[in-house]
């Protein structure tokens, strides 16, 4: 029985030490780095000079045209290489089969739609000036320049000038009053008094201006009118400027307004406002004031002779232009002595 156990154990030794050889063998013809099956199928399809390998650089060797890589470059050439490629002429406006094309020539239509716009706008800019001395045009500008003169000719003093032709005043749906201009406007502690203002282009019979004054007036509530006139409307003697009832009327060349002569026309204005609000009924001697107006008015006179004399005489400019200074002086001259006789009788008055 020993024996036959100790022949089991010795044939069960044998056969693993067979098995582990041929096992070993197996392992070592597979996986052996040297002549193994396994490194050399992996070498042959996996190394650096394997299928794969050779398959891959085939596959992106861009000197090769059938390559992947060659015919990626050459679909890619195709469209973005050039001047050639499809993506510029689809980006060249000048080709009828470019997108572009339609926009090109939009933008083309656009910016010849805005020069015939241009060139219409500035022919009736140039109409519309031909027209201004015989349409409301002419009259807006009148008024503009009226008010823009007086704007800066108030500038330095206590009154203070403001367009009024596009308000309503007192009166209802009443918009008589181009322009109001407030004297001590600009002092709170001063009392308030008021001048409306009036600018005419078109000529008016002596009752439609008496009307025109009296609403202006009441609607601005005013002490005085003042009207200017263009040269063209001007009532008959009413130039360079007078003094009636219903108030100051002065006269102007649209064009080039005299600031000398607006000067004197609401200077004028505003002292028979003050006498108005102060003097009236109170006996006041004005008598001299009218003489002093009078006076004025020729100095006005030889202002406007001298101005023709410049425009058609250009050998006495100089010595012109020197006489109109002084005439000028002298007319500042005149309102003074005119505002100071006004002072003196108003105070007399008072005195009594």
């Amino acid at each position: 029985m020993r024996r036959a156990f100790d022949k089991l154990l010795t044939d069960a030794g044998e056969s693993n030490k067979k098995a582990t050889a041929e096992v070993e063998e197996i392992l070592r013809k597979t996986f052996a780095n040297e002549g193994g099956a396994l490194p050399a199928t992996l070498e042959r399809f996996l190394g650096d000079k394997g299928e794969l390998a050779l398959f891959t650089k085939d596959l992106f060797d861009e000197n090769r045209r059938d390559s992947a890589l060659g015919k990626l470059n050459t679909i890619l050439g195709t469209y973005f290489d050039g001047d050639a490629s499809k993506l510029a002429h689809l980006l060249d406006p000048t080709r009828e089969a470019s997108p572009l094309s339609g926009f090109r020539a939009e933008i083309a239509k656009r910016f010849d739609d805005v020069l015939l716009k241009i060139v219409e706008l500035d022919a009736s800019q140039k109409a519309a000036k031909g027209e201004r001395k015989k349409g409301t045009a002419k009259g807006a500008d009148f008024e503009s320049r009226v008010i823009a003169e007086y704007t800066e000719l108030l500038r330095a003093t206590n009154d203070e000038i403001e367009g009024t032709g596009g308000v309503t005043g007192a009166v209802p749906d009443s918009k008589k009053g181009d322009a109001v201009i407030t004297i001590n406007g600009r002092d709170a502690s001063a009392s308030v008094l008021r001048i409306v203002v009036e600018v005419k282009d078109k000529a008016m019979t002596g009752p439609a201006i008496e009307k025109e004054l009296a609403e202006a007036r009441e609607n601005r509530k005013a002490e005085i009118a003042l009207m200017v006139f263009s040269e063209a409307a001007a009532p008959a003697g009413a130039a360079p400027f007078t003094i009636s009832r219903h108030g100051v009327y002065c006269v102007v060349d649209p064009e080039a307004p005299d600031i000398a002569i607006l000067e004197a026309g609401y200077r004028l204005a505003r002292i028979s406002a003050l006498i108005r609000a102060k003097s009236e009924g109170s006996g006041a001697d004005l008598s001299a004031v009218k003489d002093a107006i009078d006076a004025l008015r020729d100095r006005i006179g030889t202002v406007q002779q001298i101005k023709t004399t410049l425009t058609a005489i250009d050998t006495t400019t100089i010595k012109a232009r020197g006489e109109l200074d002084a005439l000028r002086t002298a007319i500042v001259t005149e309102i003074d002595r005119i505002e100071e006789q006004v002072r003196a009788s108003t105070t007399a008055a008072q005195g009594r």
